[in-house]
């Protein structure tokens, strides 16, 4: 630790000495990307600033986005479909076990997995978020939690170098420029101990003091680092036969850790949509859940942005499930409608492709085939981004004003400030339909086919059909 704050002060010390010297280099020579070991060059020019190489602007963040695993580069098969998508985030991984097999310093970490999945940052301007996962045995008998406390400043080292290496100031960077903000501490530290692991769950006060121990490390490292919360699960709790400890995030809360993160973060499957809707046309229960938990925050005097980090529907119509290709497309709709009614910064769409045959569930927007076969949610996916990311969510209708308890409408503006609005009928999976009423003189209404329909107002009134299957409607005056 002492020795990556010595270097940060050699640093910064430089930086000044360059600006009190006013002495410039030409665009050519500040360009370059700095020396392996982020030295400034001892020549002529010895007073230039190094500055990192980004091959693509950063994306606008919008709250659309997927997750990747390990190669995001853009020799990656799926690399041209994601640059097609309209996401702007991608959340990948960071393995300490990878980077650190054996516990030495900084200057021994092997960095080439991490490079790999994080390029997609510098070479496809994504926003990601990095998941810090996968302890080493020599730190942890534990794969995913919890480190020992005598461990803890070693993470703390990783975490540093990590945060350093990836955050673009030109000071022992990644030579190839990836930067990276958002860092996620351990995915579903919720999760309960099993016979041979103790997972973070039942330790939630060892979660919050692994917060304590990282993130002035990781701030000092970086300002204006994320430090994100690992994604809860908070549902299938052991007390319902399940895997996830129930008062994780309060014992976290309670000894503190709330100070010691930035974003709040959770995942939502719909399929545990009856935790938090009290019948099931209410579902898909996103925006239930988000308040849920901003009421477990409350009591501590804790409110954060919120993220989720996993969310997403299958399509594998192989009568294993009631989903389909189609009931897929319509959860794209719905999750990020309600994503943004929520006011979360951003959901992770898992995954962008197929994940490997021993996982059960095809969950991908395409399949993990070389090129990639896309899916109707990849192109509904694609549609829905283009129209919510420049919309700005305005509120829920109420039963009253749709007129039907079954029907679920949300109400947005669209970039020129006109009305567009998202609705369907509850629940997704089955088949029903009824009529929404809307001001207007005309609009035009778009499923998650891509089929969009003109619909004419009479003397003001829009009667615009509502099935199960989501419809974006723009309204015009």
């Amino acid at each position: 630790m002492a020795r990556f704050m010595h270097g940060k002060i050699y640093w910064t010390l430089a930086v000044i000495l360059c600006l009190t010297s006013c002495l410039w280099t030409s665009p050519a020579i500040a360009q370059e990307a700095p020396l392996p070991d982020g030295t400034i060059a001892a020549s002529a020019e010895q007073y230039a600033i190094f500055l990192p190489f980004t091959s693509q602007p950063m994306r606008t963040a919008t709250p659309f986005g997927v997750q990747m695993y390990f190669d995001t580069s853009s020799s990656a098969p799926s690399f041209g479909p994601l640059m097609e998508l309209n996401a702007s985030w991608v959340r990948s991984q960071v393995l300490w076990s990878y980077v650190e097999p054996s516990n030495t310093t900084p200057d021994q970490f092997i960095w080439d997995m991490p490079d790999g999945g994080l390029a997609v940052a510098r070479e496809g301007g994504m926003n990601v978020i990095a998941t810090i996962t996968r302890n080493p045995d020599w730190a942890s008998p534990n794969l995913h939690g919890y480190i020992p406390t005598e461990n803890l400043d070693d993470f703390a080292e990783f975490m540093g170098a990590v945060v350093e290496r990836y955050d673009g100031d030109g000071y022992q960077d990644d030579p190839q420029g990836s930067i990276v903000k958002y860092w996620e501490l351990y995915n579903e530290p919720d999760g309960a101990s099993k016979p041979d692991e103790i997972r973070w769950g039942e330790y939630g006060e060892e979660y919050a003091n692994m917060l304590k121990a990282v993130y002035p490390v990781i701030k000092a490292a970086d300002p204006e680092a994320q430090v994100v919360f690992g994604g809860i699960a908070y549902d299938w709790f052991t007390d319902q036969g399940g895997s996830f400890t129930r008062s994780f995030l309060s014992d976290v809360l309670a000894n503190g850790g709330g100070a010691y993160f930035d974003v709040m973060n959770f995942h939502v499957y719909p399929a545990f949509a009856p935790n938090w809707v009290s019948q099931p046309g209410d579902g898909p229960g996103l925006y239930e859940k988000a308040e849920a938990i901003r009421q477990v925050m409350a009591p501590y005097g804790v409110s954060k942005p919120m993220m989720i980090t996993e969310a997403g529907s299958h399509s594998n119509a192989d009568g294993t499930s009631s989903s389909t290709p189609e009931i897929q497309a319509s959860y794209v709709v719905a999750l990020y409608t309600q994503t943004m009614a929520a006011d979360i910064l951003t959901m992770i769409w898992f995954m962008l492709y197929d994940p490997p045959e021993w996982y059960p569930n095809k969950t991908g927007l395409m399949d993990n085939s070389n090129p990639p076969v896309l899916k109707p949610a990849y192109y509904t996916y694609q549609r829905t981004a283009a129209k919510l990311s420049r919309a700005t969510f305005d509120r829920i209708l109420s039963d009253e004003e749709i007129g039907n308890d079954s029907m679920l409408a949300y109400r947005f503006t669209d970039g020129a400030g006109r009305p567009l609005y998202v609705a369907w009928m509850a629940p997704l999976k089955e088949s029903s339909s009824a009529t929404l009423v809307l001001s207007g003189g005309s609009a035009q209404v778009l499923d998650i086919f891509g089929v969009s329909t003109e619909v004419q107002g009479d003397n003001g009134r829009l009667e615009i059909p509502v099935t199960n299957q989501p419809v974006i409607i723009e309204v015009r005056e």
